[in-house]
């Protein structure tokens, strides 16, 4: 059962195309990079020319219309790099399977899904605009393709018409809330489950870009996130967050707050350093996994040897990390309560799921009824075709027998079939036989019959025996009593 999996990427354009000047042997095979299958690569200045071109010169001259030149936008990539709330574009990395199916006999069934995948993407996301799709395959992994796109939100009120929008993207794709990317998520993967279905495999979530390393790589990883967050939190200063303005509307009686941009910015470095702190606990808990992991496996491997003592030692490592486990879980309360949400959407997923198998299943026996039927009638047709084309042969050879005996009466000088003296009329009947019947072979392809009666007169050993000649001693008379029928 192999998995699949959309993880974020990095996003790193160069890197994807090979064009960086250092090479990491550890990466990839630059031997094998030219298996690599660059399906688009378009610069992303061009990109956003192409996408954002008209939107811009139409909000500048607007800018100019209302007396504020000083508001256009001479270049929209810069004016969204140096955006906090948006990103020049993302990164999906997609794959199907994992490094330990590059070896085995559906490897090519995998390639088949991932190409399948990357072809229809732009069909399915028409608001994600991919700029570079490239498939990897000179990496000691699965094979994966990074699809590099700019989220594009349209028929925009304010600022650009045309405009660079993750959340605007996936609203007009249908996909709004709290939860519109993770729903937007389980579409993909639900369509990744109906390729794998149609090629014959069943569907496995995988985990991201971590279902392609090992545990140590995975591990690695993970120390690495939290020494980076450790060392922002270190160079960041955690300021108290500042009590707001509170005014009352005297007519509607609603309350607003008043925040001055000093303010503003002192409670957004609170949330800064307050993500940074939750991407640290993050990356020590799932270092955290990787431990309990690799020591559940040692307490697996002891527990099917005599030795005790060192099972023993292993239960305690086990306990101080399940302990120390204990105590980040309960950071994580209100992760699990969502997940228990999503729990239980998962399990209604899964009994629809069971239903459609179901109906899958009684559709493909009774397919398979219909399917045994049709090729029983095939075969009986395939008889009796090969039946009649034997007898239809038959019996043009058989006229190509008539037609060459026939012949003899005109044309034989040493068997004594030829007749005397023929007439002009009994001559023509003859030939008119032989172009009668070589016309006919012709006409219903046999043509090599057609030429043998053109070009060759003769008794046909399986006429030979039916042929009768006249005795000597026989009479006139005798020979002259047999009736014959004759057709005029």
């Amino acid at each position: 059962m192999p998995t699949v999996s959309i993880a974020k990427g990095r996003g790193y354009l160069n890197h994807n195309d090979r064009s960086i000047d250092r090479v990491s042997e550890k990466s990839w095979d630059p031997e094998s990079s030219r298996k690599n299958v660059i399906c688009r690569n378009i610069p992303i200045q061009d990109a956003y020319n192409q996408i954002f071109g008209k939107a811009l010169s139409e909000y500048n001259q607007r800018q100019i219309d209302v007396n504020h030149p000083e508001r256009q936008i001479k270049n929209y990539y810069d004016h969204i790099s140096r955006s906090k709330q948006e990103k020049p574009f993302y990164e999906f990395v997609v794959a199907f399977g994992n490094m330990n199916d590059k070896d085995t006999e559906i490897y090519p069934v995998l390639q088949r899904c991932l190409d399948e995948y990357i072809t229809n993407f732009d069909e399915r996301n028409p608001n994600f605009k991919v700029f570079q799709k490239i498939v990897h395959l000179d990496e000691k992994g699965i094979d994966h393709a990074h699809l590099d796109f700019i989220p594009v939100s349209t028929h925009n009120k304010r600022g650009l018409s045309v405009k660079n929008s993750f959340r605007g993207a996936l609203k007009e794709m249908g996909y709004t809330g709290k939860t519109a990317f993770l729903d937007w998520r389980q579409s993909e993967e639900k369509y990744m489950a109906e390729i794998l279905e149609r090629h014959g495999l069943e569907f496995e979530r995988g985990s991201g870009r971590d279902e392609h390393l090992n545990v140590r790589q995975y591990q690695a990883e993970a120390r690495e996130i939290n020494r980076l967050a450790q060392q922002k939190l270190k160079n960041m200063e955690l300021p108290s967050i500042p009590e707001p303005e509170i005014k009352t509307n005297p007519i509607t009686k609603s309350e607003s707050v008043k925040l001055s941009k000093a303010e503003f910015d002192k409670i957004k470095q609170v949330i800064d350093y307050q993500q940074t702190q939750i991407t640290s606990l993050e990356a020590q808990k799932s270092d955290l996994s990787a431990k309990l992991k690799n020591v559940e496996l040692k307490l697996d491997t002891a527990r099917k040897k005599p030795y005790m003592r060192e099972n023993e030692t292993l239960t305690q490592e086990l306990k101080k990390e399940s302990d120390f486990s204990e105590k980040l879980t309960k950071k994580y309360e209100k992760l699990g309560n969502e997940c228990v949400e999503l729990r239980k959407s998962c399990n209604k997923l899964k009994k629809e799921v069971s239903n459609l198998h179901q109906e899958n299943n009684d559709l493909k026996k009774e397919n398979s009824s219909q399917f045994r039927k049709i090729k029983e009638l095939e075969r009986k047709i395939s008889d009796i075709s090969l039946d009649f084309h034997y007898k239809l042969t038959r019996a043009y050879v058989s006229i190509k027998t008539i037609v060459q005996a026939v012949g003899m009466l005109k044309y034989d000088k040493d068997e004594g079939y030829g007749i005397e003296n023929i007439t002009d009329k009994q001559e023509r009947l003859i030939d008119g036989v032989s172009e009668y019947g070589s016309a006919l072979a012709k006409e219903n392809e046999y043509p090599e019959l057609a030429k043998q009666m053109d070009k060759k007169v003769g008794i046909d050993e399986s006429i030979e025996s039916f042929v009768k000649l006249p005795e000597p001693e026989r009479t006139r008379e005798s020979r002259s009593s047999r009736d014959w029928d004759m057709e005029l």
